[in-house]
């Protein structure tokens, strides 16, 4: 028997669920029902009871408790006697597996369920409902040495505070007068027609964000808290953009909220609250109010007009730092005004660049103003003192990273834009495009700007709550009237595809350049001729191609392109997006790769108005390069440039992911398959610390340590015979990096297989392989050629139709053909009545990658007919597209795309049905995703196309429940002795308790019996480590860990170099490990800036994480061969093995205890330092060895008969 529901009568009206259960909790733990579902019913007409439902896994026991508790042995409650029977309906199936999973993990967790986790206990049971009085938002300021609260804004409410368990919520209601035309009278309609004419405001405080708490206790009492970040605004059922009558100027900068307490007592019960730890710590003090003659408003003017005048003749760098100080809310504006003086000081002395330098240190020095900080840190004098010791401490390469430009990379300024705010942020290099690389000299008039949820996510669409008033009032009045930034008006310029779903745009402050007026539409008009475009989307992807992040740009004669036409068939174009070149076209592309890579035969390139692939054609003579109709968007240019923003120059790996091992499950492909991939995955993790050797490849696989010659140093370090296995940053390294890899595979179900290749496609020129054939060329890690033979499965991610994943023949052409010229690429036929590429998740050859698998194990027993969806027609308006249509079309697409929910809801149905892929509502949502997927170029939402009423019904109901791999993962924290895994966080809380006030409904999980469960559940962390150390060869746990390696180390230098005579690498990761934490009071680690990457500490990476991993690396990088390239320098002196000398210097530094300014930064350690350091002093070493005649470096410790540290 699955599971059993139980219809409960009599219930008292207005009975929460969480009432309901913490009263029956106990009456069914003698039966052994420790985990349950409660339902209240909504009586459908007036009366003082309700019914309730009680679903339980445990059928027998669920009868027994209703045998028990019949007639006339009823229960009382509330003043009413239940009457509990057997329910007509069978439970949802899906609701007994959730309840089945939740008591095993909380069992297997060690939880005592009753005691901990449903009955109240002395957590559930706390006051937590509060009134309020007003809500005000300021800053402190200091009188003497006291903090006193500034507020710049007080709104009288009638309010109640609920507190939570993760947050606290403010709730009042204003009303509505029939003739109110105010903001939110006519943004914020009531919820129904017939509800009253009242505005119901929610405001959201989470704890994570709150900084400090203080408790006055005074004159009148108030719960005063300090915020990393503004509060979420609910008005009725949409998302607000401030309190009423909140300045957007004080909602940005003041992020100090004070609530009066309506009741003084209520004191005790918060400070009961915070010893019971269900509210964050707090102190207790008196605050007495300040106030300035000069609103906040009025000072913010005040310093942009001090800026835009340019009385000291700043530059545009330091006018941004300086504005960003006062609108980010470091310093209030009155304090940033007077230090104005001091910083065009520094500039005049030191230079601009400097001075810029010395300011954004300073963003990461300044402590939150409030009781915890002394008013003497926050002066005038000691913020000038910090400014002139950042400038003493800046080398010559640090004075000049805010003005890093290369064709490449490009220093660019940014805002962070919120429902609430207007942020400024950087300037970091980023990857430049053809705009930027046009006015190269003029960066800093581009401004790059994000729109963004409080807490630094993206905005997603949300069928329950309304956010069109952020979109279409905060953040279209910021498209339409731009941004203002140090006496600068930045206007709305445009966005590639990428920035579009990245919810990111570039604004542009028109400048002169050569006399000549330079703004956003005559940027646009010299990009080609869009004219005769009348669809916004189409439009704006058109231009988008020039904004594209290309690494280089090479100038070509217009007179060696040709163009060719498409190759055609039944209204398919086989060559779609795809063109070809000679090979010295192909020289010249080569001439801008890496020297280290193989060189490439396969490019994605920009090229005027065209886009596409680009592949060499050995029968090609000269210099030809031959474009496709449909490569070629648009005309109009006069700039004659190929742009590289892809490069075939290896062979990327083939990683399954969960859409493809589905569709793989349900075409017939056997468990054990995945199973046994999954196990090896397994295994190589695990023999990755069974020798030095082996943890060295392992690193170098996963491109860790290749900046800072990591891998390289290890081995020469086990050649010395230097003992790594007790060092703790080699423990660290190599447990960051497994770690980041397990979780890939459990939580993303990322299996990598080695019989397979991802791909860039292309079209067969020669005319040679047959329908269904492909070939496939590539040149393996160890710099092998070859090819795939045979049956193959071809796939394109993502796949969510059955017919997204099709095999093909692999087959080798003959030894004359020109396609073995190619490499790293899966080239297709043009021969049959459709071309293979549109099969495959409706592909193309203009730069899409192809998944090619030849194990022969995952080749399933047939394929499903392919999908074939009807072009949906861009949306057309009927005139010339204008900026202001594709700014509306930007928010447009924020406000409704969805297709990440259609890609959610395909999943969790895929494994609810024993059909899987294959059933009729999963093939549904497939055609809704491809519709999802062309909105950023049609302009048309699927919502336009198919109502609510026409998605699968399976889609409101069973979409509650998921499947456990879907499941958030363990908490991790990074600890000075290793990794430690928290326990699951099982939400038992239900959606009507006080305890989870301000949060979404809660989501649950069953065990999935498909094989993504089955996978899921064979790793577990906890397990997979400890196992991982008792094997290791390089770790030992049974050891202190030390930094011994290093010092050891050293004295063999020492050791070499007798007779010869012999920071601020610290301070740049202090500030990426501030700039790219996700969160501000959780700072990353520098293991993970070392590695590059960012370990999740809830189990897998939100996108924002992979994005902020992605920049952090290449900033690191940046910094380290820079670093690299001072330290080995010869040139600086002309004394013999001066870089010798200096890396001895700096392996010196690198083996002492961190600097003081590093304990300030939890997890931040100078480890990293002295390993790069010891990378440069081994290399130099050979150098000096060799000029002495030592031979290659083969002496180890034995022979120098130096002993390892104890």
């Amino acid at each position: 028997m699955e599971g059993i529901e139980l219809f409960i009568r009599n219930v008292k009206l207005d009975t929460s669920s969480t009432e309901l259960k913490r009263f029956l909790a106990p009456l069914l733990e003698p039966f052994q029902i420790l985990v349950f579902e409660i339902r209240i019913f909504k009586p459908k007409r007036e009366t003082t009871k309700t019914e309730a439902t009680l679903t339980t896994h445990k059928a027998i026991e669920g009868a027994k408790f209703v045998q028990h508790y019949k007639s006339p042995n009823f229960l009382h409650f509330g003043g009413k006697k239940l009457a509990i029977s057997r329910s007509k309906q069978e439970p949802n199936e899906f609701l007994v597996r959730v309840l089945r999973r939740e008591e095993k993990e909380l069992l297997l967790e060690g939880y005592d369920i009753s005691g901990a986790t449903i009955s109240p206990g002395a957590v559930g049971s706390l006051r937590r409902q509060f009134g309020i009085s007003s809500v005000a938002c300021g800053n402190w300021e200091y009188v003497g040495p006291q903090p006193h609260y500034r507020p710049y804004y007080e709104l009288p409410i009638d309010a109640t505070a609920t507190f939570g368990d993760r947050c606290f919520v403010l709730e009042y209601e204003t009303e509505i007068a029939a003739d109110d035309q105010s903001f939110e009278a006519l943004h914020y309609p009531p919820i129904t027609e017939s509800d009253s004419p009242t505005i119901k405001y929610r405001v959201r405080f989470h704890y994570s964000s709150i900084v400090s708490t203080v408790l006055d206790d005074q004159e009148v009492p108030s719960v005063i808290c300090t915020l990393t970040e503004a509060p979420k605004i609910w008005a009725n059922h949409a998302r607000a953009i401030g309190l009423k009558g909140l300045p957007l100027e004080v909602s940005t900068s003041c992020q100090v909220y004070r609530l009066r307490l309506s009741d003084p007592s209520d004191i005790s019960h918060l400070l009961h609250l915070e010893r019971t730890r269900a509210f964050p710590q707090c102190s207790i003090l008196a605050v007495k109010n300040v106030h300035f003659d000069l609103p906040f408003v009025d000072q913010i003017s005040k310093l942009k007009m001090e800026l835009e005048e340019s009385r000291h003749s700043f530059t545009f760098p330091i006018k941004f730092q300086i504005q960003k100080l006062a609108q980010n809310g470091y310093l209030s504006p009155r304090v940033v005004l007077a230090l104005v003086d001091y910083i065009a000081y520094l500039q005049k002395i030191y230079g601009p660049a400097p001075t810029v330098a010395a300011l954004r240190r300073l963003f990461q020095q300044l402590p939150y103003a409030g009781p915890s900080t002394k008013a003497a840190d926050l002066e005038t004098r000691a913020i000038v003192d910090l400014l002139y010791r950042n400038i003493d401490g800046l080398t010559d390469n640090q004075s000049c990273q805010s003005s890093i430009n290369s064709t490449s990379v490009m220093t660019i300024h940014k805002a962070e834009v919120t429902p609430t705010g207007i942020f400024l942020a950087g300037p970091d290099p980023e990857s430049s495009n053809r705009v930027l690389r046009n006015y190269a000299n003029y960066s800093d008039q581009f401004l790059r700007v994000t729109f963004m949820d409080e807490d630094g996510e993206s905005f997603y669409f949300d069928r329950f709550m309304s956010n069109r008033v952020v979109f279409h009032e905060m953040f279209s009045n910021i498209l339409r009237n731009g941004i203002e930034v140090g006496g600068r008006t930045y206007e709305f310029l445009g966005f590639s595809h990428s920035s579009l779903r990245a919810q990111t745009c570039w604004l542009l402050a028109p400048f002169m350049d050569l006399d000549q007026r330079v703004d956003a539409d005559s940027i646009i008009s010299k990009l080609g001729d869009f004219s005769h475009i009348r669809s916004p989307a189409k439009c704006a992807a058109r231009i988008g191609q020039a904004f594209t992040e290309t690494s280089s740009s090479i100038p070509l004669d217009r007179g060696c392109v040709e163009e060719v036409d498409d190759v055609e068939r039944n209204g398919r174009v086989f060559s779609d997006g795809v063109g070809t070149c000679s090979s010295t076209i192909l020289v010249t592309l080569q001439a801008t790769q890496n020297s280290r890579m193989t060189p490439a035969t396969v490019f994605q390139i920009r090229y005027e108005g065209a886009k596409g692939m680009l592949s060499l054609d050995t029968r090609l003579q000269d210099d030809i390069l031959r474009l496709r109709p449909s490569m070629i968007k648009y005309r109009g240019t006069n700039e004659s440039k190929i742009e590289i923003c892809g490069i075939a120059s290896r062979m990327l790996p083939l990683v399954l992911n969960r859409q493809l091992i589905k569709i793989l499950e349900d075409l017939g492909v056997p468990n054990r398959v995945f199973e046994d991939l999954q196990s090896c995955a397994i295994d190589e993790l695990q023999a990755s610390v069974s020798s030095v050797a082996n943890a060295a490849s392992f690193l170098e696989k996963h491109d860790v340590g290749l900046s800072t010659q990591t891998t390289w140093l290890l081995r020469k370090m086990n050649s010395l015979g230097l003992a790594l296995s007790d060092d703790m940053f080699f423990r660290d390294l190599l447990d960051a990096v497994v770690l980041i890899q397990l979780q890939e595979l459990k939580y993303k179900t990322r299996i990598p297989v080695k019989e397979g290749a991802t791909l860039y496609g292309i079209m067969d020129e020669t005319d040679y392989l047959a329908e269904g054939e492909v070939f496939c060329p590539y040149i393996d890690r160890q710099g092998r050629a070859d090819h795939a033979h045979g049956v193959v499965v071809v796939a394109r991610s993502p796949a969510l139709h059955p017919g997204d994943i099709q095999t093909a023949t692999a087959v080798t052409v003959p030894e004359d053909s020109p396609l073995n010229a190619l490499h790293n690429c899966i080239v297709f036929s043009s021969k049959g009545s459709r071309d293979l590429p549109s099969q495959l998740a409706g592909g193309d050859l203009d730069g899409d990658l192809y998944h090619v698998i030849w194990h022969q194990k995952l080749i399933p027993p047939c394929c499903h007919q392919p999908a074939s969806y009807p072009r949906v027609p861009p949306l057309d308006i009927g005139r010339p597209i204008k900026r202001q249509d594709m700014s509306h079309f930007f928010v447009k697409f924020m406000e409704q795309d969805q297709l990440g929910r259609v890609a959610t809801q395909h999943q969790i149905l895929a494994d609810q049905y024993e059909l899987g892929t294959l059933h009729q509502d999963c093939i549904k949502l497939a055609e809704l995703h491809s519709t999802a997927v062309d909105f950023s170029k049609t302009g048309i939402p699927y919502i336009l196309q198919v109502s609510e009423d026409q998605l699968p019904r399976s889609c409101h109901m069973n979409t509650q429940f998921r499947p456990d791999f879907m499941a958030p993962g363990r908490k991790v924290k990074i600890e000075e002795h290793g990794i430690i895994f928290e326990p699951y966080g099982i939400d038992m809380l239900e959606d009507d308790d006080p305890r989870r006030v301000g949060e979404p409904k809660r989501k649950r999980y069953y065990e999935s019996n498909k094989i993504l469960g089955i996978l899921y559940r064979s790793i577990d962390e906890r397990s997979f480590f400890k196992e991982l150390h008792e094997r290791s060869a390089v770790i030992k746990d049974d050891s202190e860990p030390s930094t011994g390696v290093l010092t050891d180390l050293w004295e063999y230098v020492k050791g070499e170099t007798r007779g010869l005579e012999w920071d601020q690498y610290e301070a740049e990761v202090y500030d990426i490990i501030l700039q790219y934490s996700t969160h501000p009071t959780e700072h990353l680690e520098e293991i993970e800036v070392f590695i590059g990457n960012i370990i999740c500490r809830a189990g897998y990476r939100s996108k924002r994480q992979k994005e902020y991993a992605t920049g952090m690396k290449e900033k690191y990088d940046r910094e380290v061969l820079s670093l690299i390239a001072t330290i080995r320098d010869d040139q600086v002196t002309e004394e013999p093995y001066e870089a010798l000398r200096r890396s001895m210097a700096c392996l010196f530094i690198g083996i002492q205890e961190p600097s003081e300014r590093k304990e300030k930064v939890e997890g931040c350690r100078r480890d990293t330092f002295g390993w790069i350091a010891a990378a440069a002093c081994l290399k130099e070493l050979e150098r000096y060895q060799e000029d002495r005649d030592v031979g290659p470096l083969k002496k180890s410790l034995v022979t120098m008969k130096i002993e390892p540290r104890p």
